[in-house]
């Protein structure tokens, strides 16, 4: 390894601020009193560090360490979501926490409180918040489609970075029975809002994103006879999701196409 002046304290200290990081967030469901007591007192300590992070370490370097410091305790995957009025952020970021032996909870993703000017500085916000795009996976729900046109298009952390432009995985799930029960124009309504939302996809600006579209078959509440009378519509929704897809594929999207539950 390079023998460059502070590195090794900077990992030591690092690996500790991580541990406290995710033992302040390891009970997001009653955390507003433990999360109130952090990060005051600490941000000229955080500061400090980043300073000495950007100034004494080569661009390499720095990027290890902004990806020691995100690398999740569980996975690398965020489910995006809307978040609660009067939020600082638009979009609430989950990630898997373990509770137990064979557990785990959905959390606020601690990091995202530290892509912070007021924290890191404006440069060490910016590269870590690049680390952070290209190193998780953003999951979107059927239901929470809707938010991935404005995820992709949105400056979430004031860095002037949008997700289009940096973020290299992308989850998208698509239940197309669950349409099916719909009076006809609203069922047209909400197939038409889903291929919209697909449609967003080409707001991404780079060719290194990689986007999974899963097909979720699973029957729900209908029963057989319900599924023999609906699977006409899914299929005939299907095939214009398909012709959507390949739309984008030849625009040069990397789109992987799967399906679960059939």
């Amino acid at each position: 390894m390079m023998d460059i002046p502070g590195y090794e304290g900077t990992i030591r200290h690092l690996k500790s601020e991580q541990r406290s990081v995710f033992r302040n967030s390891d009970r997001v469901s009653d955390r507003s009193a433990k999360h109130n007591r952090i990060p005051h007192n600490r941000t000229p300590q955080a500061s400090s560090l980043a300073s000495n992070v950007y100034s004494r370490l080569p661009r390499e370097l720095r990027n290890r360490i902004y990806t020691f410091c995100i690398q999740g305790p569980y996975d690398n995957e965020v489910i995006v979501r809307r978040t609660a009025y009067g939020s600082t952020h638009r979009f609430a970021h989950l990630i898997r926490e373990p509770c137990g032996q064979h557990a785990y909870q959905w959390v606020e993703d601690p990091i995202t409180s530290y892509l912070d000017v007021k924290r890191l500085g404006h440069e060490v916000a910016r590269e870590m918040l690049e680390c952070y795009y290209w190193l998780r996976t953003f999951k979107f729900a059927h239901h929470e489609l809707c938010l991935l046109g404005p995820f992709l298009k949105s400056d979430n952390f004031g860095l002037g970075m949008l997700p289009a432009q940096y973020a290299r995985r992308l989850q998208v799930q698509i239940r197309p029975l669950d349409f099916t029960f719909l009076l006809g124009e609203q069922r047209l309504f909400e197939e038409k809002r889903c291929c919209k939302a697909i449609e967003t996809l080409a707001a991404i600006q780079t060719a290194r994103t990689e986007v999974a579209i899963e097909i979720d078959l699973a029957q729900g509440s209908l029963d057989e006879a319900d599924y023999d009378r609906f699977s006409s519509n899914a299929a005939q929704f299907m095939r214009r999701m398909a012709r959507l897809i390949e739309e984008l594929r030849e625009k040069g999207m990397r789109i992987r196409v799967g399906k679960t539950g059939a």
